[in-house]
């Protein structure tokens, strides 16, 4: 009479452990990456919303930029935002230089700014 032993033994089943533990990480690693891409996306579109609002606001003025540094806060989306206004001459007269700079309110905006943009400012005659 022979026993006939089916199934797996505990090595085989460890293995099999360990292969389906090791896929399970790599498809977690690939939905925080995801996560964070997303929240960067969203990120980088609420400044250029707000970047499309400041150069709105500057280019409709009716006074002539001054030459100086601007800071302060806006709300945008529910999320708090600072931004910075670098007003400068050129070599013409007529037309200032204005660098615009953004990042959410708990970064520092002079090191990483998650938005940053030149526009120029004619002066009306």
């Amino acid at each position: 009479m022979s026993i006939k032993n089916e199934g797996f033994t505990l090595i085989e089943v460890m293995i099999a452990l360990a292969v389906v533990a090791i896929g399970l990480l790599a498809t977690l690693n690939a939905a925080n990456q995801e996560i964070r891409g997303a929240s960067l996306t969203q990120d980088k579109m609420t400044a250029y919303w707000l970047m499309q609002n400041k150069m709105a606001e500057i280019r409709l003025k009716s006074t002539w930029p001054s030459i100086k540094l601007n800071k302060g806060t806006d709300k945008i989306f529910g999320q708090s935002w600072r931004w910075q206004t670098d007003t400068k001459k050129t070599d013409n007269p007529k037309i200032r230089k204005v660098k615009i700079s953004l990042s959410p309110a708990i970064a520092d905006i002079t090191e990483d700014p998650v938005l940053q943009q030149t526009i120029y400012i004619g002066q009306s005659e």
